[in-house]
């Protein structure tokens, strides 16, 4: 399972659907991994906070999970499945670059995300699941 920057913002709120999806995911064995562009989303969010402690628990928490860093086939696809998007939006599709990102590590893991962010991830083609 594709961990998605929401989720996981959810999960440190403590948020209960979140943790009840993350209890249920560890009980089946599920791989969870987190995509490096979601770490820049966390960090990014922890310096404009500028809380230390928000730093120590984010940092903490994502020693929990392994990363997958992008590859150049990754990045290409990435590429790929945004301009398609844009494509048959007639335009800007309103989809994040780093969303693609993610939704690229998903497709080539063959794994859905976990997110809050449907409408993204749909409207690149790639399987969600929320909680």
């Amino acid at each position: 399972m594709t961990l998605d920057t929401s989720y996981l913002l959810d999960l440190f709120a403590g948020d209960e659907a979140a943790f009840e999806r993350g209890t249920t995911l560890q009980e089946h064995g599920t791989l969870q991994r987190v995509p490096v562009p979601v770490v820049m989303e966390l960090q990014y969010g922890v310096d404009i906070s500028g809380s230390a402690e928000e730093l120590r628990n984010v940092r903490n928490a994502l020693r929990l999970y392994p990363m997958v860093r992008l590859d150049a086939e990754m990045a290409r696809y990435a590429g790929s499945l945004l301009a398609r998007a844009d494509r048959d939006a007639g335009g800007e599709s309103g989809v994040e670059k780093l969303d693609a990102m993610i939704a690229a590590v998903a497709e080539v893991l063959d794994e859905p995300v976990l997110t809050d962010n449907t409408r993204d991830f749909r409207t690149l083609g790639t399987a969600v699941e929320t909680y």
